[in-house]
């Protein structure tokens, strides 16, 4: 599937976000996480995903209705709609000869101000919709463009600026709900289909508790460090420190992580994994910080307290990730702002990943926002993405907080955040995680 991979002069692509006022920017963001939420409270099943994307696109942008169309070989299929788009789900139209289409092949944000002399839509078929003006964003599942998000007026030249600019945004934050919409309908179909396999799961489940348990009592955990690097001048200003574990087990950090959270376990391997980073504290250079990634659960436990207090609050950043989610802002909120009275300062992992960790930035009130990987990777290639970081860079100017890119692995997505502003990043461009 073709896509637009020309790199956007980075002047152009930035220049809406600081024109907007910096409360508009922020209040922007806010309604596209509050959307996120509501999208992602519709619960697993995809039909009922699409059907909350649409009807918050067409609310945010003020529109007349939406539509969410799937690509179906060389056609179009409308998933699912809203407003006078309602009755055409459902319906398959040619990708060729549709702005639908065409979005798909440029993998950017169209806008169409008047269907009836805009020589790339399909007039017949607006007419049949009763729209005149429209925008199209595309949609993304495993890096491929698979459909597009559209909004639609019955007027003429009914979007401006602000309206694609949501649009931008909101498909690039729905994306990750569809993904894990259509991600949940392949699980239940696996599921379905290994009917009968109850004793051998159990099985399963019992072997990764008595692994997890078999590790922690034999300490065979380590970690590695990966520096944090100030873009203006390569200095290195903190470390993340990374769990690890036994290679002849052939897992990846994150599924052992998931393991102890479906075995009750997370806190019992959270601590230990910052048991080991602090006892490198020592080794990190005095004006550098060390950061430790934990979960919402175990940053509420007095146990992690208690560690963080034996060593040197003012150097250690705590990292909120999320294994399991966040049942009591409230109590969380105490608990790291009693941190934070010791020195000790608080980031919110994966921002941009999908709702949840932007609730938490907005919940939180963070001292460091980390962009997930998923908008660096490909932000020297998408003018979306770079427009999404310039509005995050203006949230956390508004909030006070500083911004740091995570996964950066190429020379060209460096030189992208640094023409944008961004103040820190990290990734294997700028240092590999080594074990002191």
């Amino acid at each position: 599937m073709a896509r637009d991979n020309r790199l956007v002069p980075l002047s152009s692509a930035r220049s809406p976000v600081p024109a907007m006022a910096e409360a508009d920017a922020v209040a922007l963001l806010t309604r596209i996480v509050a959307a996120q939420s509501e999208i992602a409270a519709a619960g697993p099943d995809p039909q009922d995903v699409v059907d909350a994307i649409t009807y918050r696109a067409q609310e945010l942008t003020r529109s007349a209705g939406a539509v969410l169309e799937i690509r179906d070989g060389d056609q179009m299929r409308y998933w699912s709609a809203s407003g006078i788009a309602a009755n055409q789900v459902g319906l398959l139209m040619p990708a060729k000869g549709s702005l639908s289409g065409r979005c798909l092949e440029e993998g950017r944000v169209l806008r169409c101000d008047d269907s009836e002399t805009d020589p790339r839509v399909n007039r017949e078929a607006c007419r049949n919709v009763g729209l005149r003006s429209m925008l199209v964003a595309p949609l993304y599942f495993r890096r491929q463009a698979v459909g597009v998000l559209k909004v639609v007026s019955t007027v003429p030249g009914a979007y401006g600026d602000t309206d694609q600019r949501t649009l931008e945004q909101l498909s690039a934050l729905v994306a990750a709900s569809l993904y894990k919409a259509i991600e949940h309908a392949q699980m239940r179909a696996a599921l379905e289909h290994r009917k009968g396999q109850g004793e051998r799961e159990r099985q399963q489940s019992q072997e990764a508790r008595t692994r997890l348990e078999a590790v922690l009592e034999a300490g065979q955990m380590s970690a590695a460090l990966q520096p944090i690097v100030r873009l203006s001048d390569g200095a290195i200003v903190g470390y993340e420190a990374l769990a690890r574990f036994p290679v002849e087990y052939d897992m990846s950090t994150v599924r052992w992580f998931e393991e102890a959270a479906r075995h009750g376990m997370s806190i019992q391997l959270e601590l230990a994994a910052v048991r080991i980073a602090l006892a490198h504290l020592g080794k990190v250079p005095n004006d550098a910080y060390l950061a430790l990634n934990v979960s919402p659960e175990t940053a509420c436990s007095d146990a992690l307290t208690s560690l963080l207090q034996a060593h040197h609050p003012h150097r250690l950043v705590l990292e909120i990730t999320e294994h399991t989610p966040v049942e009591d802002y409230g109590q969380l909120n105490l608990r790291l702002a009693a941190l934070q009275a010791l020195g000790t300062r608080i980031a919110v992992d994966d921002t941009g990943a999908g709702f949840s960790t932007l609730r938490h930035v907005l919940r939180l009130a963070p001292d460091i926002i980390k962009l997930d990987v998923t908008l660096v990777r490909d932000v020297d290639q998408r003018p979306r993405m770079q427009a999404l970081i310039a509005a995050l860079l203006t949230f956390a100017h508004g909030t006070r907080a500083e911004l740091v890119a995570e996964g950066v692995e190429t020379a060209q997505q460096l030189a992208t955040l640094r023409q944008l502003g961004v103040p820190y990043a990290q990734g294997y461009h700028l240092g590999h995680p080594q074990v002191p």
